[in-house]
């Protein structure tokens, strides 16, 4: 196990320390899309057992995988994650063996079989990652005997795109996808979430691929998304109006405020996030000020006239602009 675990991406599992504290959803939000991935890991049928999880950045991909994986309602007797990053985990040609190490520590039947190839075949480290699929996946999961009564395994790909090739991104989706198709029986649920980027989004587009997958798609500008973002805004506002003991007779923020704070953000809790982030930092002034810097902003940069779906990321550019001119120079 010690040779597997040289070769796999540090810190990519849903648990590792290296994540914590990773992102999640804030409570009472994203309800609605997290009970339908629950629902299709539940009772996934044979003939699709891959959903993918798409958005814009900044909608809160990440944080609804994360709370899936932690969910005390998963029907699974084992659990697998990678959650990719630009920042040092984006490595995919270690995807398989991250996967395989993981499903290991949790599942003695398996983690006999592989280390038995692993002691066989040391070289098997260093192959492609088709012929990793083949060996850690394909072969103990569909033609062992001891592994078909192993029940459901759930396996999430966080941040697909952030992998460093596209085409290492295509063969891992082509790989899951052969493997749905070939073996319906497969005791494995894949969850993959991305953006939509052109070649992963083209990949889906497959009329052969759509009948083994199922799609949900997280739209900036939704009533649901909206609806969370407000909730998150009002709850931490009154966490930072509490924290700071203002008065809560001054109806801080107003409901025009909060509404205008909602409105700016759409769906795209990132954006909600960085504004409250900047209003409750003690070290840049009072949270009576910061929103108000906020507010202004708001005001001189009228909401573009273009669907946000086309540009999710260009008001927060230009709100990221805005809090560091706010920075005092030294």
């Amino acid at each position: 196990m010690e040779k597997l675990l040289e070769k796999t991406i540090f810190g990519a599992a849903f648990d590792s320390s290296a994540r914590d504290p990773p992102p999640r959803c804030h409570p009472g939000t994203r309800l609605a899309i997290l009970a339908r991935c629950l629902e299709f890991i539940a009772n996934v049928i044979d003939e699709k057992k891959m959903r993918w999880v798409v958005g814009a950045a900044g909608v809160g991909k990440s944080a609804i995988m994360q709370n899936v994986a932690e969910s005390p309602l998963l029907s699974v007797s084992a659990r697998a994650s990678i959650f990719f990053s630009i920042n040092g985990r984006n490595d995919g040609t270690k995807a398989i063996l991250t996967l395989a190490y993981q499903l290991a520590a949790r599942c003695e039947p398996y983690r006999v079989l592989i280390e038995y190839e692993i002691t066989r075949d040391p070289c098997i480290l260093q192959s492609s990652v088709s012929v990793q699929f083949k060996k850690f996946v394909i072969e103990p999961f569909i033609h062992h005997p001891q592994l078909k009564a192993i029940g459901r395994i759930l396996v999430i790909i966080d941040g697909l795109d952030e992998c460093d090739k596209s085409l290492t991104q295509r063969e891992l989706l082509q790989l899951i996808s052969d493997l749905c198709s070939t073996y319906p029986s497969s005791p494995i649920v894949w969850m993959i979430a991305s953006r939509p980027e052109p070649h992963i989004t083209s990949f889906f587009a497959q009329d052969h691929i759509q009948a083994v997958s199922e799609k949900e798609e997280i739209l900036v500008n939704s009533e649901e998304g909206r609806n969370d973002v407000e909730r998150f805004l009002r709850n931490e506002l009154t966490n930072i109006q509490n924290e700071f003991s203002l008065s809560p007779r001054s109806q801080w923020p107003s409901e025009q405020d909060l509404w205008k704070l909602a409105n700016a953000s759409g769906g795209l809790f990132v954006y909600a996030d960085t504004v409250i982030k900047y209003v409750g930092d003690p070290v840049s002034g009072n949270p009576t000020s910061q929103l108000n810097d906020v507010l202004k902003f708001i005001d001189a940069h009228p909401l573009p006239k273009l669907p946000q779906e086309q540009h999710p990321m260009a008001r927060l550019d230009a709100l990221y602009a805005q809090i560091l001119s706010k920075v005092p120079e030294r």
